[in-house]
């Protein structure tokens, strides 16, 4: 997914991501060395060139991805999810590798709505940057 993402994005000023990299979510503008929430997202996409850093990334990245394993699931369905919610990321997607489906989570205003879930077969877009899309016949997320 990241490989077919960063090619899309060539020459565009839209940055892809891969973990390990640190996103520190600040509560307000407190400062660095103040920000309690840091996260990991498996694979992220940030539109605003302002927030990157030597650190890694201050704030909100536009699209998160998360792949589900079965040590993680419950995390990233729960406290991250929520975490990215009250951040403000744009849209989550929940990658289950082994249920072959995707739950896609968009922000509208500062909630998510609810998921819409696809099977990991064809292509899906990312419904914030639709320039973006997964072709799922050269892509299988493994756990």
């Amino acid at each position: 997914m990241y490989r077919q993402i960063a090619t899309a994005l060539l020459g565009k000023r839209y940055r892809p991501f891969i973990a390990p990299v640190d996103v520190r979510l600040p509560a307000r503008d407190e400062a660095d060395e103040l920000v309690s929430t840091v996260v990991q997202p498996d694979v992220f996409v940030v539109c605003d060139p302002a927030k990157l850093d030597v650190r890694g990334v201050r704030g909100a990245p536009d699209w998160v991805i998360e792949i589900l394993s079965p040590s993680t699931a419950g995390h990233d369905q729960t406290i991250k999810l929520t975490t990215y919610e009250r951040a403000g990321v744009r849209e989550v997607w929940l990658v289950h590798p082994t249920d072959q489906t995707v739950m896609v989570y968009t922000l509208v205003g500062d909630v998510f709505g609810r998921a819409a879930i696809y099977e990991m077969q064809g292509t899906l877009a990312s419904t914030i940057l639709p320039e973006l899309t997964i072709d799922w016949s050269t892509t299988r997320p493994s756990v």
